[in-house]
């Protein structure tokens, strides 16, 4: 009898110590959740989202919570003005929507995208590798006002309009790159030029504009740029046309 209840004592104390280590084990894994309450997403799948059909996008909203939007930035993107600004928005935003959160670091744009998690966002997405990796694979926008500065500057190589619109006005300086509208085709014009060049794209739409923009990128270029906006946001600055 001794011997049985020494050993029924010994199990007891081995469940004992069981419930215990798995009870230590919950509490490490709840430490490590907030991290992988979002979902990381590569910019080559955001590209297919947002370039190769415009017209669908899974995001409600994506967030740039960078110093430097201006310079340059995702289509469609909204400036936060950093992590406290897109903490502003939080009020106006439906829990229920898929948003995308980036920076040009890691940090920023992980504290961005648990801001929303903690809040009760149940879709949200964040750029993995950020503004770089998107810059690797696809052109990015910038607003009239930079594009006036870099064409200023002379910073551009040439400037492409793909619109069918070019004959009626367009950005001084562009070239023609509509066939239809008696211009060359942007991929017969853009053959045999230096690919390490910067290049701006723009139309009087964002489908032709994204179109053109990435067909250069797709062929190698590494700079190129689409005005955000279109040409409607030119001619809304005031600044000059031909």
């Amino acid at each position: 009898m001794k011997k049985m209840k020494t050993y029924t004592i010994l199990l007891l104390a081995i469940s004992l110590l069981a419930t215990a280590c798995s009870d230590n084990n919950d509490d490490h894994d709840d430490n490590t959740m907030p991290g992988d309450a979002y979902t990381d997403v590569m910019a080559s799948q955001v590209k297919t989202e947002l370039v190769d059909d415009v017209s669908i996008s899974p995001y409600e909203a994506i967030f740039d919570v960078s110093p430097v939007y201006s310079d340059g930035h995702l289509p469609f993107a909204t400036n936060t003005n950093g992590v406290n600004g897109l903490e502003t928005m939080l009020g106006s935003l439906d829990k229920t929507k898929s948003y995308l959160v980036y920076c040009h670091g890691d940090a920023p744009s992980i504290a961005g995208a648990e801001l929303l998690t903690e809040n009760g966002f149940s879709k949200v997405y964040r750029l993995q590798g950020n503004y770089a990796a998107w810059d690797d694979v696809s052109f990015v926008d910038i607003v009239a006002g930079v594009a006036k500065s870099k064409i200023d500057a002379a910073d551009f190589e040439a400037i492409f309009d793909v619109s069918p619109h070019y004959n009626e006005q367009h950005i001084p300086g562009a070239s023609n790159a509509n066939a239809g509208a008696g211009g060359t085709d942007l991929a017969t014009l853009t053959a045999g030029m230096d690919k390490t060049k910067t290049y701006l794209v723009y139309c009087h739409a964002d489908g032709p504009s994204m179109a053109g923009a990435q067909l250069m990128e797709d062929a190698g270029f590494k700079n190129v740029f689409r005005l955000e906006g279109n040409f409607g946001a030119w001619t809304n600055a005031g600044y000059p046309t031909e």
